[in-house]
């Protein structure tokens, strides 16, 4: 007997960040709302209401300001606490009615479902309703045989929310042809812009037309992925659906200043909660690190960074102990940070990365390993909030703290920004 074939879906939620900030603020629903980037620089998410008034994606705030005045448009400072926090709900919520959820970015996930014998269609609806009712997320869900068909469905489903009602579903082969007959090449999944001027070339204009092409050689003309993309549109699962999302190799943590430093001992803040920020990814993935690089930039001159200094430091061996690494950072700062300069961005980035489990140190020059007090560290933080124990390099002036003149509390992720009924 053939065993079943599973059906994948991707969950979206809709303007994520502007619907992070509506769930405590009812008042702002069927109002513009845009949320803004680090610093309060670009806008990077918009309410519906707002994409009317011809507010654009990615402008710089100061541009799109007579039209946000003009209209009395809400704009947030981004709460990024706040965003992870409900975006580890969202996933919880879905958990609960799959076989598997692999999150593929903070507000959409795909899902696998394997062996159910009801409508799928009636299933989406379901979650689609569960997680209005638990968190107030509008979502959109894609359905499909394969990864990148399931991305195809969402991708109609969020383009025609009124008649879908935010689920579509791709299984059935006559309406997989109509849906790639009407989606340009360049919105597949894993094509995007470039590939797709060559793919043109090539007289393959939809993604239907890429779907007919002989995958064999458009193989040998690009790579293996698309023929794993072509197969993928025809229904055979070709990628892999995981649960975890792999190691990474290496770990970047970076932000520009609220206001150029000048200060050593502000720099020295800066770099020590990036490498804090970059150990707990470290450790969230079970991984150590050889070595480290602090890097600066200067002011900016005609958009450019003109004086970006940099330094990477070897450690003897690999270890995820952040206070080793602290040690390490303010070595290399002192190197590279000059008198009477100002520096507008400061990041650290984590390299030589190799799996914690089974690593035998060196007996003779080994680096002091604690991992009890490194799990202590991140479970007492983990369950009273980021920061709650930390080494004292980190400060507390933080005169290098990004501009956010709009952010919300953090609603769920502090005590004393949890709403109070009276």
């Amino acid at each position: 007997m053939n065993k079943p074939q599973a059906t994948y879906a991707l969950c979206d939620v809709n303007s994520f960040y502007v619907s992070c900030e509506r769930m405590f603020r009812p008042d702002l629903y069927g109002k513009p709302v845009i949320v803004l980037s680090n610093n309060d620089g670009c806008i990077i998410a918009l309410s519906d209401e707002a994409k009317a008034l011809g507010i654009p994606m990615a402008a710089p705030y100061h541009e799109a300001r007579p039209i946000i005045q003009k209209h009395k448009v809400t704009c947030f400072s981004s709460n990024y606490g706040l965003y992870g926090d409900i975006s580890k709900r969202f996933n919880w919520i879905l958990e609960q009615h799959c076989d598997q959820v692999a999150p593929y970015s903070v507000d959409e996930s795909f899902m696998r479902f394997e062996g159910f014998q009801n409508d799928l269609t009636q299933r989406a609806q379901a979650i689609r309703s569960e997680l209005w009712r638990c968190l107030s997320l509008p979502v959109c869900i894609g359905l499909g045989p394969t990864k990148t068909l399931a991305k195809v469905a969402n991708h109609f489903a969020k383009k025609h929310k009124t008649t879908t009602h935010g689920v579509v579903d791709l299984s059935n082969p006559a309406t997989r042809k109509w849906a790639l007959k009407q989606i340009a090449v360049a919105k597949i999944w894993g094509i995007g812009r470039q590939l797709s001027k060559k793919l043109i070339l090539q007289d393959i204009h939809t993604a239907w037309d890429l779907h007919n092409a002989d995958y064999k050689t458009l193989q040998r003309m690009f790579s293996v992925n698309m023929e794993r993309t072509i197969l993928e549109l025809r229904g055979q699962p070709c990628l892999k659906f995981s649960e975890l999302p792999e190691p990474k190799k290496s770990i970047l943590n970076s932000r520009s200043f609220g206001k150029p430093l000048s200060i050593y001992s502000d720099l020295k803040e800066a770099v020590a909660h990036h490498t804090s920020r970059c150990c707990e990814k470290l450790r969230n993935q079970s991984s150590l690190a050889s070595s480290i690089t602090v890097f600066l930039y200067g002011q900016r001159k005609e958009l450019v960074y003109h004086n970006r200094p940099s330094v990477t430091l070897q450690l003897p061996e690999p270890t995820d102990d952040t206070s080793i690494f602290l040690q390490a950072v303010e070595q290399g700062l002192r190197h590279i940070v000059k008198a009477g300069e100002s520096y507008k961005k400061a990041g650290i980035m984590l390299n030589g990365i190799v799996d914690s489990h089974g690593y035998q140190p060196d007996i003779f020059e080994g680096v002091p390993q604690r991992p009890e007090l490194m799990e202590s560290l991140d479970k007492i933080n983990r369950r009273y909030g980021q920061d709650t124990v930390k080494f004292g390099s980190l400060g507390f002036a933080k005169n290098w703290a990004m501009r956010a003149n709009s952010c919300s509390p953090h609603y769920t992720s502090r005590w004393q920004d949890i709403l109070k009924l009276s």
